[in-house]
């Protein structure tokens, strides 16, 4: 709820703080005192266009500080939408300060923390909602209409499930659009996958092989030395006369016949025999080595050939021999997935039928309990708003739904999800309908749309009157501010018109802080708190002020209020006997329940 509101050298404001409390708080006041400027100055607070004209004459700047606390569901959101926009909220109170100079910028501090404009409209919502004249933005959008009427409705549960077969439906209409843009490119994309495809089978690379040849270019460029120094170190170890292999063999007679005399050789004569075996074996590989080599000149040109033709492959595709392989699986993948393109779209087909029938189930479940909630709705407003001054009032619920969409429309349909209200495009997450409130506040006159007739007063009441009769219809309007605002709803009323205003606004009060400024004593003696809102002048400058009465005090203004003087006996009487027949706080929180 708004727990205060501070305003310096705002229009005529000097200085001034309000502390609001629960439940319904009135400001009243003489015409021009600025009743309405307070209420302009909250709704500069929050996020409504500023005006250097604003600033109160001589001064440099204005202010504006609105303090705020927040039930638990509203905090976490208020959190959440503030954390998107890296600013912390820690303390208890949200408090929002805007500055605003001569050239008409202005600095917006959330918690001292400096925030855009944009950040504070989309905080507004779950702060304060504000009706007056001329603002009446949440009653014109027909958006709020369908919000309302399911919500008088108890369609929430419903329209969950709508939406959630809408999101299927559309899912399934673009994945056939797509497939359907595939056909189209199916011959264009296939001649340029398998000719991707037939150049790299053409070469058909293996996984290594560049390697495998790079080693064999290395040996058959060398060819020649590789086969002498092959040649020569076999001979030197075996077949010359003085091999090593001859020589090693001499020595190992000598050692024997010395191991005869003397025992302790044969360690050494049998390391001499190991080492022999080994290079017995390094000769025989060696022998091998030289049978096995091939050195061919052609051979030489066949791998420079191949080695080219895979550094293509290679330089084309960007990429190494394994990915070169990599690509080919995945052209043959998709080449094999543009030819089960037919099989593919049935499926899809199939897909979207069933996702429209799930769709159309529940949007017709939808539809029905709207048109059976509508008549029941008018009725209700209807008898409300006879007790308003609006007995020839007649209030419509329109309700037009959308035909089912030819099957060549299907797709199309819901995967653009346009919400243009044409009999073609109704289908949305919000269901098959169109809903739109019409009145005709005057006898003779058709119902029409709310922005094309009503006036801003009539327009306040009506939206009091679905406030009041809608349990549960908060959420319709500005996702149920906690703090509502209505600037003047008396306007045009008296008697026992604005009676009945009053303990509409008392029973809207019961579960949410409600501040009016009223001219209707009326109403003005079913308030919590009543503030009188008084203009002076002080030095030369007109300034004003705001208090809250006392009991005694608010019978003065009650008198004032009435017609007569405040201290004329007659009239003070009857504004205590309005007091008196609003009844204590207690009683009054008793009969909301």
């Amino acid at each position: 709820m708004l727990k205060s509101l501070n305003i310096s050298d705002f229009a005529v404001i000097r200085r001034l703080r309000i502390d609001f409390g629960r439940g319904l708080n009135l400001l009243t006041g003489e015409t021009g005192s600025g009743k309405s400027i307070i209420v302009d100055a909250l709704g500069l607070v929050l996020g409504n266009r500023a005006s250097g004209e604003q600033i109160r004459t001589g001064e440099e700047s204005a202010l504006v500080e609105a303090v705020f606390e927040l039930p638990a569901d509203q905090e976490r959101v208020v959190r959440a939408a503030l954390a998107e926009v890296g600013v912390s909220f820690e303390e208890e109170e949200l408090i929002i300060r805007r500055e605003l100079n001569q050239r008409g910028r202005s600095r917006i501090f959330i918690n001292d923390q400096q925030v855009t404009t944009q950040t504070l409209r989309r905080l507004q919502p779950h702060l304060v909602e504000i009706h007056g004249q001329g603002d009446q933005r949440a009653l014109l959008s027909q958006q709020s209409h369908m919000d309302l009427l399911d919500s008088f409705a108890g369609c929430s549960d419903l329209r969950r499930r709508v939406a959630e077969s809408f999101k299927e439906w559309r899912s399934a209409g673009q994945a056939l659009i797509d497939l359907e843009r595939e056909l189209v490119n199916r011959e264009r994309d296939t001649e340029l996958l398998q000719f991707q495809l037939t150049e790299i089978e053409s070469v058909g690379p293996r996984a290594g092989e560049d390697e495998e040849l790079q080693k064999e270019r290395r040996l058959l460029a060398h060819a020649e030395k590789v086969e002498q120094l092959g040649a020569g170190a076999y001979a030197e170890l075996y077949e010359d006369d003085e091999s090593v292999l001859s020589r090693l063999a001499r020595v190992r007679r000598q050692l024997e016949e010395l191991s005869e005399i003397d025992g302790r050789v044969k360690g050494a004569l049998e390391l001499l025999l190991s080492g022999v075996v080994s290079l017995e074996e390094v000769a025989t590989a060696l022998r091998s080595y030289s049978e096995g080599l091939e050195v061919s000149p052609f051979r030489l040109s066949e791998v420079e050939h191949r080695l080219a033709a895979l550094e293509r492959l290679k330089y084309k595709y960007k990429t190494d021999l394994d990915g070169v392989l990599k690509i080919q699986d995945e052209l043959s993948k998709r080449l094999s997935g543009l030819t089960n393109l037919s099989e593919r779209e049935g499926e899809l087909r199939d897909a979207l039928k069933a996702a429209e029938a799930v769709y159309m189930r529940n949007a017709g479940l939808l539809t029905a309990r709207r048109k059976e909630a509508a008549p029941a709705l008018e009725r209700r407003v209807m008898a409300d708003l006879k007790h308003l001054a609006m007995e020839q009032a007649r209030f419509i619920v329109k309700v037009c739904t959308a035909a089912p969409p030819a099957a060549e429309e299907t797709a199309e349909a819901c995967a653009a999800g346009s919400t243009e209200p044409v009999q073609a495009q109704f289908f949305t997450a919000r269901g098959a309908d169109h809903v739109e409130f019409l009145l005709s506040a005057n006898p003779g006159e058709s119902p029409r749309p709310l922005a094309r007739i009503a006036s801003g007063g009539e327009l306040s009441r009506l939206m009091l009157t679905l406030r009041t009769a809608c349990k549960g219809a908060e959420a319709a309007f500005a996702q149920s501010s906690e703090t509502v605002v209505f600037d003047e709803i008396d306007v045009g009323i008296g008697g026992r018109v604005a009676e009945a205003v009053g303990r509409r606004l008392l029973m809207l009060a019961g579960n949410r802080q409600v501040l009016c400024v009223t001219h209707q004593p009326q109403i003005a003696r079913f308030a919590d708190h009543h503030f009188v809102v008084e203009k002076g002048v002080e030095r030369g400058r007109t300034i004003t002020t705001a208090r809250e009465l006392n009991r005694e005090e608010r019978v003065g203004e009650l008198a004032r209020m009435i017609g007569g003087a405040e201290t004329e006996k007659a009239t003070r009487e009857a504004a205590r006997w309005l007091l008196d027949k609003a009844g204590t706080k207690s009683s009054r929180r008793v009969s909301r329940r």
